[in-house]
């Protein structure tokens, strides 16, 4: 940038810095307010002379406390670019009366201004959230949040995993951020994870209150997005409880069929009849979609197939009760392994078990379900965008508004007779007639 740093802004005795009026007003109301001509320093041919550039000056008036930012304001200066009055900057004290964290947010905002990065704390992922909330309270005292959303964004989402695995542990913590920067990746990352663990989030006091107590838009999001993720594992498990694999219900194309070619499969049908019963057990422990982890287990143990469930543990149960040869057994449990086979098939093709996340799960384990599909249109601030968009029209002047056709589709008139027809109507000096007239010639 060409032109000369022409404010200082003064936070304390030793944090001073320069930068351009332009660029400040143009990203902050308030200090627009503050950077005007009639507040700008008419600066001597002598102050030129000597180099002096500074033409507004803004000081911290009092130190930022609690939720309070402090204030800025404006600081009158003379011809030599000097105060009127003793600026009397703000002094840390050993007891550290002024937090040097909330000049460190002022600063990171004024460099946000010139699309710099904005620096956080690399001690922790709860320190990195308390910053960024920090530092968007700063934000809406200088009225610039549409700013720095952006450059929040993107500094968090370089701490990739390690943010990731934040949102996991305190998804109602971080969506509330995410709606605050208009954060398409944190937002969906957070509702994935209170999606899929809706139930647990549900019997916790402090993440409902938060919840509940920031956009009512998140927690109907929730409930509906919950819903039909429960819809659509009661819908995989109505057809794993029905499904009859291969061409078990019809062994022969002879019809009507004999008992006789039913009973050459016995043991698949003691197969199915055992596989049945081992899911129903589970179906009415709730282990399924009604379980705290939405079916997330049984239905990775399905996906798994082979010894993933009903193992020979299990099988020596039934076999128990149901006594049989070696040779029966063996037939038996390899008719399982293709009844599980089918079963598989039957969750993949469900897409239950997709996952949505940006967490790694290989590395770090989730145990409920993250196929929560979060659209654009779920996105809180998705409407309030749409209103602000462009509609890419150009409403037309009165000019060039298409005259009324006759039945012969007169053609356009010049592009002077708008002009020519103001001009006579303000001088008075041409009547109809001769109006007309004028603009045949034209």
């Amino acid at each position: 940038m060409n032109q000369p740093e022409d404010v200082e802004v003064v936070l304390t005795h030793d944090r001073r810095f320069k930068f351009h009026a332009s660029v400040l007003a143009r990203n902050s109301p308030l200090l627009a307010g503050m950077l005007t001509e009639l507040k700008a320093a008419r600066l001597s041919k002598k102050a030129k002379d000597a180099g002096i550039k500074v033409r507004w000056m803004i000081k911290l008036s009092h130190p930022p406390h609690g939720d309070d930012p402090g204030e800025l304001q404006s600081v009158e200066l003379d011809t030599m670019g000097v105060p009127l009055e003793p600026l009397r900057p703000l002094i840390i004290n050993e007891n550290g009366r002024i937090p040097t964290l909330a000049l460190d947010y002022y600063e990171a905002i004024f460099n946000a201004f010139y699309n710099r990065e904005i620096p956080l704390r690399e001690d922790d992922m709860t320190t990195v959230l308390h910053d960024v909330v920090e530092i968007l309270k700063f934000a809406e005292y200088l009225d610039c949040t549409a700013v720095i959303r952006k450059p929040i964004d993107v500094a968090l989402i370089k701490h990739g995993q390690e943010l990731f695995r934040s949102i996991q542990s305190r998804p109602w913590a971080w969506v509330d951020l995410a709606i605050r920067i208009r954060s398409e990746t944190i937002f969906k990352e957070a509702i994935i994870h209170l999606v899929g663990n809706w139930k647990r989030v549900k019997d916790n006091g402090s993440a409902m209150r938060m919840l509940q107590g920031g956009s009512k838009e998140v927690f109907t999001l929730c409930e509906r997005l919950h819903q039909d993720m429960a819809a659509k594992g009661k819908k995989l498990e109505l057809e794993v409880a029905t499904i009859y694999p291969g061409g078990m219900t019809q062994p022969t194309k002879n019809v009507p069929i004999k008992r006789e070619e039913y009973a050459k499969d016995i043991l698949v049908w003691m197969a199915l009849s055992f596989f049945r019963h081992w899911f129903s057990q589970r179906i009415i422990s709730e282990k399924g979609s009604t379980n705290v982890d939405g079916g997330y287990g049984l239905y990775t143990q399905l996906q798994k197939a082979g010894n993933a469930y009903m193992d020979r543990t299990i099988l020596n149960q039934f076999h128990s009760n149901v006594p049989m040869t070696k040779k029966a057994m063996n037939v038996l449990e390899n008719h399982l392994l293709e009844i599980k086979a089918c079963i598989k098939q039957v969750v993949d093709k469900h897409d239950i078990l997709k996952i949505y996340c940006q967490l790694d799960t290989k590395r770090f384990e989730v145990n409920y379900l993250t196929g929560v599909d979060v659209r654009k249109e779920d996105f809180p601030w998705y409407a309030e965008e749409l209103q602000e968009r462009p509609t890419g029209k150009r409403k037309r002047s009165q000019s060039e508004v298409p005259a009324e056709k006759t039945e012969s589709e007169q053609p356009s008139e010049p592009n002077g007779q708008a002009d020519d027809e103001k001009e006579d109507e303000s001088t008075g000096s041409h009547d109809e007639e001769d109006g007309h007239r004028h603009k045949r010639k034209l």
